[in-house]
């Protein structure tokens, strides 16, 4: 006789394996397309929104030289090739971040292909005069002063090249004449801007260093023409030939005034701009101090005073400009902090879903757990958490793009990883919670049970152990893991895409965002001009 077949037994299970993992797949569906769609929208806009030459032309102007020259290199041979003339902005940007020796000839370039640009020229003519070119640079100073907009500064620049090109004892009367027009005119003093694309802010630390960049190439050719003026006075007035030197100096003085940027219409002075107009007001005053004390005269005592006000603004300008190195280093901190926590937020995760992933690894068991639904503590503590994440992410954005940084940012660290220890401590202790409540363990030493009674486990198996228990731990607290870490994307994609909307770049574009660096020379910039 043959003996009947062994019923396998079987445990009746009340929860939704299919349903479950429909959910799990359109969940990590959901985190992968609100991922693709924040990357889509960056890489549209910053490869796909223009052609190619404009957009690698944008992406230099946020590089640094080195980084710069070879895109632009290949925007104006693309051109080329295209055109047979590149466009003069970008021979321009090329210029500027191009090595000496080939700086002059895309200036050249540029210049042919847009002769009545006003900045290029003074630019052009700047880079003229760095080369020892006085003469030419003198003529496309010239050239500038009669292109619109209407600027006193090409004038300016025009005498500077004139009293460069001048031997020891040329005559300087010339160049006060020039001096003297430009400061009788009406005139605003208009600084180059710097190269920009419309679709980037102009607040950023970046476009302030193109603009500290330029002032200083600008005022170099007025700071020496200021020198030479000085140097030639003093001989003059050691030899006893006063002449009109007190005058002439009292016109390159008020040069000084009219780089301060004072006047209404005048571009807003850049900080090496401030610096040069209280250096030159610093020597002229100094040099008219000598004449008065030798030849008399009841203006010492004002000049005096003058010298001493200057030099109190112009230590203000230096004790700032020697902090600005370390002031950059921490308005990057600041502007770093996101990331920063952030980072420390998906390696804690990693690390806690290592943990679970190890423990079901380790134990057996466990398969009623991916289908239990969660209980009210761990959706609540999550979507708090997370929530909690992005509202001090969105004040950071707040606060690094309209002042200094508040007092309550630097609690900001406390309060995110005091988050993150909550979140992560109930993670924990989630799994027993939920395992007890769900009768998980009974129903794991069922299923071993029945796995022995059926013949398909080995003896080892024949009661229930701690293996069991650790794989309903680490199932449980994988799920919780993952959970938290699609929630963690949405909610930094959350953040990218509201931050671009309102400030029209992303976080990570550091150099971009509005600096209090920038606050700070305005105020102080306003405080030299207003005393």
């Amino acid at each position: 006789m043959t003996s009947p077949p062994i019923r396998k037994q079987t445990v009746s299970c009340p929860y939704d394996f299919t349903g479950a993992r429909r959910v799990r797949h359109a969940f990590r569906l959901i985190v992968l397309l609100v991922f693709l769609f924040t990357v889509a929208v960056w890489f549209s806009e910053g490869y796909l929104r223009y052609g190619s030459s404009e957009t690698q032309y944008r992406m230099s102007l946020t590089l640094y030289p080195d980084q710069a020259r070879p895109i632009l290199s290949a925007v104006v041979r693309r051109e080329i090739e295209k055109n047979e003339l590149a466009p003069s902005l970008y021979l321009e940007a090329l210029a500027q971040v191009e090595k000496p020796d080939k700086v002059l000839e895309n200036y050249e370039l540029a210049y042919n292909a847009d002769t009545r640009n006003a900045a290029l020229t003074i630019n052009y003519g700047c880079a003229l005069y760095q080369n020892g070119q006085y003469e030419e640079a003198r003529e496309r100073f010239r050239e500038a002063g009669v292109n619109p907009p209407r600027n006193v500064l090409p004038r300016y620049l025009e005498a500077a090249a004139l009293a460069a090109g001048m031997d020891a004892e040329g005559d300087l009367s010339d160049v006060i004449a020039l001096l003297t027009r430009a400061n009788a005119s009406g005139d605003p003093v208009l600084f180059p801007d710097p190269l920009w694309h419309e679709s980037l802010p102009k607040n950023g630390q970046r476009y302030l260093e193109c603009r500290r960049a330029i002032a200083q190439r600008v005022v170099t050719p007025l700071n020496e023409c200021t020198t030479v003026i000085c140097e030639r006075a003093h001989e003059s007035i050691l030899k006893g030939e006063l002449h009109n030197w007190d005058n002439w100096l009292e016109v390159t003085a008020l040069m000084g005034t009219r780089l301060m940027g004072a006047v209404q219409g005048d571009s807003p002075a850049a900080m090496p701009q401030l610096v040069a107009a209280l250096q030159i007001q610093q020597a002229a005053a100094k040099v008219r101090v000598s004449i008065a004390e030798l030849y008399g005269g009841g203006t010492v005592s004002d000049l005096n005073d003058a010298l001493l006000h200057s030099d109190d603004r112009l230590k203000k300008l230096r004790d700032f400009d020697g902090a600005y190195n370390s002031l950059l280093t921490a308005q990057y901190e600041r502007f770093g902090l996101p990331f920063l926590l952030l980072f420390e937020t998906v390696l804690a995760f990693f690390l806690v879903y290592i943990v679970g992933w190890f423990f079901h690894f380790l134990g057996t068991g466990g398969k009623s757990a991916r289908a239990v639904p969660h209980i009210w503590i761990a959706k609540a503590t999550q979507t708090l958490a997370l929530a909690c994440m992005l509202i001090i992410l969105l004040a950071l954005m707040i606060a690094h793009n309209t002042a200094q940084q508040a007092d309550w940012e630097y609690y900001v660290p406390i309060v995110w990883r005091w988050i993150l220890g909550v979140v992560l401590g109930i993670g924990l202790i989630y799994p027993p919670l939920l395992a007890r409540k769900a009768q998980l363990y009974e129903r794991a030493r069922e299923e071993a049970n029945r796995d022995v009674e059926g013949g398909t486990a080995p003896p080892k198996k024949r009661r229930f152990a701690l293996r069991q228990y650790l794989g309903v731990y680490g199932c449980l607290l994988r799920r919780y893991m993952a959970i938290l870490s699609g929630g963690l994307i949405i909610m930094v994609c959350i953040w990218l895409l509201i931050y671009r909307i309102e400030f029209g770049i992303y976080p990570f574009q550091m150099e971009l965002i509005t600096s209090s660096i920038g606050m700070l020379i305005e105020a102080l910039r306003q405080y030299v001009v207003v005393s």
